[in-house]
């Protein structure tokens, strides 16, 4: 059990959650289609965009960051589940 549980920061519904959604769904190819969506948006919308921009740049590269590190973390889970089996 990690400190996070121990202190209660995570659920553990939210850690099973987070497990079975990391399984299921390729980070490495979210990333990839997420950069592809909001930069052909950006083609379209490069006039009249929000005053808030900058925060929106901002949470778009921590969400591409975090699904980078998702990816980089879970590469061999499909490895370790078939030999846990």
């Amino acid at each position: 059990m990690s400190d996070e549980q121990k202190n209660g920061l995570f659920s553990q519904e939210l850690l099973d959650k987070f497990r079975y959604f990391l399984h299921d769904h390729s980070s490495e190819r979210m990333c990839r289609n997420l950069r592809k969506v909001f930069f052909d948006y950006m083609r379209q919308q490069h006039a009249g965009l929000d005053v808030h921009f900058d925060t929106i740049l901002d949470d778009v590269e921590a969400l591409m960051d975090f699904l980078d590190i998702c990816s980089d973390e879970t590469k061999d889970w499909k490895n370790k589940l078939q030999n846990t089996s």
